[in-house]
């Protein structure tokens, strides 16, 4: 908790330059009428920005006047921001943000998503910020394995690595041998002790050649990574719950809290499932389209705007 207060001081600066410099990102208001204009931000992230733009596509629908900032930083820019009424509404993943909330401590029943955005409220509550109710997309650490190795060791689940994993490397981002959830939590949840760690990078190129090419045979990934779908890897169950319910969830300040804005998020995020945020991201990070373009399609093929 300390180390997330004294991060406030430049995360308020870092997000204010941004939001001077990135003015031109606004997304056109379809009649704002008497209703608040809604500053939505998002982290360096592509799969917020897709989310960000969604979010202001059908806030602008709905009539709110509306800018949309993507890319303003980490979560320790963004939260903060949201915090002090620098912006007004964030995609942010219910787990995630209750670790981050609790200076990066792991918190129990994070598995359970009802408990982790309650738990996310209480914490936010003093700032004037709530967390609505989730989406049905999730995008949580996943353990994945190549096709050809699912088949050929019956692989369904993470408890099924069993076996198997004092043969296999396992590969994952330099945090991992240290993270709750990935090498000491295989090893604690599930009784894993694989041959040995190779040092790649967060869900990255590196995790997806390594896997490929065989210099890794598990590798930890993200549920809704396009790269999973684009690779046809197969991505093993948590059975145990060891990964938090990093569901994505609308953060909000209640001052622009109103019916209409719940009402038009949660149409959305009814439609928006984890095989829909995938094949989002994979347009933005394989084929190279633009966040906002490929969010704006969405909508509309899916007669959301």
């Amino acid at each position: 908790m300390a180390l997330r207060r004294t991060l406030v001081p430049l995360a308020i600066v870092a997000v204010a330059a941004a939001l001077a410099a990135c003015s031109s990102s606004s997304t056109p208001s379809a009649g704002g009428g008497s209703k608040p204009t809604i500053t939505i931000g998002a982290t360096n992230f592509e799969e917020q920005e897709i989310v960000a733009n969604l979010y202001g596509d059908v806030l602008s629908h709905a009539g709110f006047p509306v800018k949309v900032e993507p890319a303003l930083g980490t979560r320790a820019v963004v939260v903060p921001a949201i915090e002090h009424g620098q912006i007004d509404l964030e995609p942010d993943y219910a787990a995630s943000l209750l670790g981050f909330l609790h200076g990066g401590n792991p918190q129990p029943a994070g598995d359970q998503i009802a408990t982790a955005v309650a738990a996310d409220n209480q914490a936010l509550s003093r700032y004037g910020v709530t967390v609505l109710p989730a989406s049905k997309a999730l995008d949580t650490n996943v353990f994945a394995v190549t096709k050809a190795t699912a088949q050929k060791d019956h692989l369904t689940t993470i408890s099924s690595l069993a076996p198997y994993a004092s043969h296999l490397i396992l590969g994952g981002p330099p945090e991992c041998p240290t993270f709750a959830g990935c090498e000491p939590g295989l090893k604690s949840v599930y009784g894993l002790t694989f041959a040995s760690f190779k040092s790649l990078d967060e869900a990255g190129p590196l995790s997806v050649a390594a896997l490929k090419s065989d210099q890794v045979q598990v590798v930890e990934l993200f549920s809704s990574d396009g790269n999973v779908v684009s690779n046809n890897f197969v991505a093993l169950t948590d059975d145990k719950h060891l990964e938090g319910a990093d569901y994505i969830v609308p953060v909000v300040r209640k001052s622009v809290n109103s019916a209409a804005l719940r009402s038009a998020l949660a149409t959305l995020d009814n439609a928006l499932t984890t095989a829909a945020i995938s094949k989002l991201n994979i347009d933005v990070t394989v084929n190279k389209e633009q966040p906002a373009a490929v969010a704006r399609t969405w909508l509309k093929d899916n007669h959301l705007i």
